[in-house]
């Protein structure tokens, strides 16, 4: 993370100055601020797509299942409704 957020800002910085025609003084206080945006950017897409938090998502899961759920998904319904007038064959 602090990797991207320094390459990004020498990075940054140079493109403000030769690509904008900014003076080094204003350049660098741009290339930082883009350099978090990307620094941002980059923190929560790892964040997202960490193996912790997909473990623990589908933590309690059968392999059946997969481990992966469409969002807005609805579970499957009971196959034993309550109050039903049909018999139980429990």
């Amino acid at each position: 993370m602090v990797t991207v957020l320094l390459i990004g800002w020498v990075v940054l910085a140079s493109v403000e100055h030769w690509a904008e025609q900014e003076p080094w003084p204003r350049a660098v206080p741009a290339g930082l601020l883009w350099a978090c945006v990307v620094a941002g950017v980059w923190w929560f897409a790892e964040w997202t797509q960490s193996p912790v938090r997909t473990a623990r998502r589908s933590r309690g899961r059968t392999p059946a299942e997969g481990g992966r759920r469409r969002h807005g998904a609805v579970e499957d319904p009971d196959p034993h409704p309550r109050g039903s007038s049909a018999p139980s064959h429990r």
